[in-house]
């Protein structure tokens, strides 16, 4: 899954993948949501959308990498958001800033930050950051 990656980088992605399904049935259940039908599909075609795009993103070098992973993240939760909305779930109330910053997050499943998916994956994100600005701001 993660040849060729630095190793802080593929156990970011390892976090971040591993994360995914239980932080999505988390939120379905704490939000009190009946999980419809579809909802098991749409968890695993946003994981493997996950690790893909993770290992894409984190395979480049970090002054070509124009997005972050936790925002790849959110985005991965179009797939278990499209499959509520289609079973008929209303959006929940959503902080104005957060709707305007997330607009597609209609059930509010995006985590707010890598903290919010577990220690593993928040210890992580942050190991990856670190390593990423001191390659950045290291003198040539």
């Amino acid at each position: 899954m993660t040849a060729g990656l630095d190793p802080i980088a593929a156990e970011l992605v390892s976090a971040l993948v591993g994360a995914y399904e239980p932080h999505v049935r988390g939120r379905v259940a704490r939000l009190g949501l009946e999980v419809p039908p579809g909802l098991d599909d749409a968890i695993e075609e946003g994981r493997r959308w996950l690790e893909t795009a993770l290992l894409d993103l984190l395979g480049r070098p970090f002054a070509s990498q124009d997005r972050g992973p936790l925002e790849l993240f959110q985005e991965a939760l179009r797939f278990p958001t499209a499959v509520l909305e289609q079973a008929g779930h209303q959006p929940v109330p959503r902080d104005e800033l957060v709707a305007n910053a997330l607009p597609g997050d209609l059930f509010d499943l995006a985590p707010a930050s890598s903290n919010d998916l577990g220690e593993a994956a928040w210890k992580a994100h942050l190991a990856w950051g670190a390593s990423k600005a001191a390659a950045i701001t290291r003198p040539e």
